[in-house]
């Protein structure tokens, strides 16, 4: 029988051979043909398996020639990581080891052995390193577990099936006729296990080709310098895009020796440049006119993540993390679309009432809280209540992996996985690559043996990552984006070859640590030795000088600031350094326009029945930046919080504010403090401690662990008991209230306040107290036209009109630090504040004549900026930038942008008006 025709194209590569197949299918369309025989074109392992199966289907080969499971990548790496962990099992230092390294390097290793056909007895001497007679006894443990399951790694089976053509070569070329010719394509390097079958199929009368790639005598060499990588892509896409304009139909290659490092930049450049439409979501799949060798692995495909997630919470009860919640609830890919608004609402709210971890359990109680309160989240709970039950039912269970996909795709069923909405092209093909993953795993039962739920997810995981796709390409092909070891299968007419440093080109000496590498080098396997890669790197340099009539070489000058040098295979007579460079959408999109320009800083009034939020903090964003008080305050725009294991910041602020306030509220007086004795002090703020302790337990809706609150209690005591020596320094004086409440309106604006303490001297005046814990407190805008930190000043001129205060101060209360920092009407009043009569000529605060002079101008600037806000007045204007650190709202402000706007109405009034 003919098994092909009389010649065949075996490829390197199985992108070079659909290339092969496509190209030779547009040759005939292009014939205006309209059938013929399709190309014959097959990787070297695809052909070996068609010619062994048939000979094996005439019954040429013994029954039990070849094993019954070939192992997939991940059932060999399994395989190799159970053989190294049986192996060193007793090793002092086992828990180590990283075994998937280990197995991973132990795979190369045997690889090597059997494509260079590096024999055991080559290897296996008296003056062998520790490591590579452990790889020895790893791999022979492999070949036992092998043996037992009836399996073959792929490397083997190539070898087993040259070994059986050789031996049954009488019988095969008697039923089967072979080729009469063979061509190879795309072979750089030829491994001497491949030479034996050539040299096999010789023998048989196969005349044996190696097809050079187009070659062009005289081809037009330029070699171009970057400033960095990033110039070296706009370089090549701007070339990509004059090459197109000038010829749309050009056949270009852009190369590169690094695509992986590169790839995404490029497509964003390429989509960019010939394909903004792509940036509308609905047209994102428009075919391309490029077309990438490299995809990307399963992983890193939306849908795919999507799937994964979902298992991965399914398969542990280990505690969630926010920012793993956060993608969960926002992923369009499972549960009910018309909620997503509802999740974002549950993200926010457990962002803001939760610690940075916590129990699936924890978050079905936050979801069914917020949904009494109103939000939509029916299906969001039941899909939670699955996967809860799943992790109840199934967690402790160990089971075949087969049994784990069924469950698995059942429970992705349930939460209506990739069934929120009908599928695109491109997430379909990817569904179906996720599935066929799935079904890959289902034959492997008798490798990875029963596993636990989480080790199935991680197997999944490992083959995801491990499998590479990219969605079919259905565009007109104009530009092929290439590794420089692939052929392309198309006639170039130019070609662009970046990243061409030494780092990179040619390929650094990489030895495989388990075989001898006197060995390694001797026999020239890949990467062993500086000549073999220079040797290697040589071939295929030629191959690619030739490839094309014009060919373009580049490479970048730095890499951040380190100087980079041209690979030592560019023979540069002549160096072009970039000029012709491609601009971002974004970049063209920002370039100057005629635009009419509007004086947009005046926002809507206040309206009579409006509710305008923040109380102090409002007054003092209004006077850093207006359109910071506008946007946090009246549009009610924030950041999404982002939660700590334990007492945040604010948190742990307001325990010590709880903690004062039922300290003085029990103490009463500086008298009473001075006749504590030291054993009944420590025991009144312990009591404070411990009632503020359980008052916060009970207010928040997440654990603490009691570790962190005994460490919080100490942290507590010795604040207190720092602040209460300084307080002893203090002349008599009353507690008249703590946390006292006011509700004021403020020219048409309604405040609540809450004044830290407020303390009555001896002689009738009042002490006004603002706690603080954070590392930089200063008083000094208290002079200044716009009061930044307006707290005091408020609690003195509008909540405490008709008081005589004769103290405002801030308590800085800090393990580093403890101090009183304000000003008084009178020396004395607290310890080391200055009184206003004697401030030096240096201060702020000397333009001040009195005490009532201070005053009046707090109560003209308050009430000047409740005007402002109340007329909407919301420009964009900051005396520091140092006072926006803590704007939640810093996007909305648009710096960068301001600041051009800035830099050029400068411009114009350097030039007379003129922009």
């Amino acid at each position: 029988m003919s098994l092909t025709p009389h010649t065949i194209t075996i490829c390197a590569t199985a992108r070079l051979v659909r290339g092969v197949l496509a190209q030779h299918q547009h040759q005939q369309l292009e014939s205006g043909i309209s059938q013929w025989q399709s190309a014959q074109a097959y990787t070297l392992q695809q052909w070996l398996d068609e010619l062994i199966s048939h000979a094996s289907l005439l019954g040429l080969l013994p029954i039990d020639a070849l094993p019954a499971l070939t192992l997939s990548a991940i059932a060999e790496s399994h395989l190799w990581e159970q053989s190294i962990e049986s192996c060193l099992a007793k090793h002092e230092a086992a828990a180590l080891f990283d075994i998937r390294s280990m197995a991973k390097s132990a795979i190369e290793a045997n690889n090597l052995m059997l494509n260079w056909e590096l024999a055991e007895a080559d290897i296996n001497h008296d003056f062998i390193t520790q490591e590579t007679r452990q790889f020895l006894r790893w791999r022979h443990t492999f070949e036992d577990f092998c043996t037992k399951q009836n399996a073959i790694e792929s490397a083997r089976l190539t070898a087993l099936q040259i070994a059986l053509f050789a031996q049954f070569q009488q019988q095969i070329i008697r039923e089967l006729a072979l080729p009469t010719h063979i061509q190879l394509a795309g072979f750089d390097r030829i491994t001497p296990l491949e030479a034996r079958l050539f040299e096999l199929l010789k023998d048989c009368g196969v005349k044996i080709e190696v097809l050079a790639s187009n070659t062009h005598i005289q081809t037009d060499v330029q070699y171009l310098a970057a400033m960095d990588a990033h110039s070296e892509c706009r370089a090549a896409v701007a070339w990509a895009q004059q090459k197109l304009t000038e010829n749309p139909k050009a056949q270009l290659a852009i190369i590169s020796p690094a695509l992986g490092s590169i790839r995404r930049e490029l497509a964003d450049l390429l989509d960019d440049t010939f394909h903004s439409e792509t940036l509308d979501s609905s047209l994102y799949e428009t075919p391309r006119c490029y077309d990438f060798s490299l995809g990307l692995a399963l992983t890193e495909y939306a849908i795919v993540h999507s799937a994964l997630q979902l298992l991965r919470l399914a398969a542990s009860k280990a505690d969630l993390i926010f920012d793993e919640v956060t993608p969960l609830l926002q992923d369009v890919y499972w549960g009910n679309q018309q909620e997503l608004d509802a999740r974002a609402q549950l993200d926010a709210h457990l962002r803001r009432n939760m610690n940075a971890s916590y129990h699936l359990e924890s978050l079905i109680k936050q979801a069914s809280k917020l949904q009494t309160n109103g939000a939509t989240l029916d299906e969001l709970l039941e899909n939670l209540t699955q996967i809860s039950r799943f992790q109840n039912q199934q967690n402790k269970q160990r089971q075949v992996i087969s049994a784990w996909v069924a469950a698995f795709v059942q429970l992705l069923d349930e939460l209506h996985w990739a069934k929120t909405r009908s599928l695109t092209s491109h997430e379909f093909q990817t569904q179906q690559a996720f599935l066929k993953c799935l079904k890959e795993l289902n034959g492997l039962d008798a490798i990875f043996g029963n596993v636990s739920a989480s080790v199935a997810v991680q197997k999944i995981t490992e083959l995801c990552n491990a499998t590479m796709f990219q969605a079919e390409a259905k565009g007109d092909i104009r530009i092929q984006i290439l590794g420089l070891l692939e052929t392309p299968a198309v006639q170039l007419d130019a070609v662009w070859a970046l990243n061409m440093n030494d780092q990179h080109w040619p390929p650094a000496v990489k030895l495989n640590p388990l075989l001898p590498a006197d060995l390694q080098r001797s026999r020239g396997t890949p990467n062993a030795s500086a000549a073999v890669q220079s040797q290697f790197a040589s071939l295929v340099h030629q191959r690619l000088i030739s490839c094309a009539p014009e060919v373009i070489f580049s490479y970048a000058t730095k890499e951040d600031e380190r100087e980079l040098r041209p690979s030592p295979l560019l023979d540069i007579q002549e160096v072009i350094y970039t000029s012709n460079t491609i601009q971002t959408l974004a970049e063209c999109l920002a370039q100057p326009a005629t635009l009419q320009l509007l004086d947009d800083f005046i926002a809507p009034t206040v309206l009579a029945d409006e509710n305008v939020r923040g109380g102090v903090n409002l007054f003092a964003t209004q006077a850093k930046c207006p359109a910071w008080a506008f946007y946090q305050y009246r549009l009610g725009a924030a950041k999404l919080e982002t939660p700590v294991d334990g007492l945040d910041t604010m948190s742990r602020g307001s325990l010590l504010h709880m903690v004062l306030q039922l300290f003085w509220q029990d103490c009463k007086t500086l008298s009473n403090l001075k006749s504590f004795s030291e054993t009944l002090l420590i025991e009144k703020i312990d009591d404070a401690i411990e009632k503020s302790v359980q008052a916060l337990s009970a207010e928040i809706s997440y654990h603490i662990p009691p570790q962190v609150l005994q460490i919080e209690r100490n942290r507590l005591r010795q604040l207190m008991q720092a602040w209460l020596t300084l307080e002893l320094e203090r002349a008599d004086f009353v507690v008249d209230a703590c946390e006292k409440k006011f509700e004021l309106e403020v020219e048409g604006l309604k405040l609540n306040l809450s004044i830290d303490r407020i303390d009555k001297l001896a002689e009738g005046g009042l002490v006004v107290i603002d706690y603080k814990t954070s590392t930089v407190v200063s008083s000094s805008s208290w002079a200044e036209d716009r009061i930044t930190e307006p707290q005091l000043p408020i609690y003195v001129v509008l909540a405490l009109k008709y008081e005589q205060v004769v103290a405002v101060s801030f308590a800085k209360i800090r393990s580093d630090e403890t101090k009183f920092i304000g000003l008084s009407a009178e020396p004395d009043v607290l310890p080391k504040v200055t009184a206003l009569e004697k401030v030096t000529k240096s201060s702020a605060f000397y333009e001040f004549p009195d005490w009532d002079a201070l005053l009046e101008h707090w109560y003209t600037s308050l009430t000047n900026i409740a005007q402002e806000i109340k007329t909407g007045v919301a420009h964009m204007t900051m005396s520091n930038e140092a006072d926006l650190i803590y704007c939640d709202v810093k996007p909305l402000l648009r710096l960068p942008e301001r600041l051009l706007q800035f830099e050029n109405m400068q411009v114009a009034l350097k030039n007379g008006g003129n922009a």
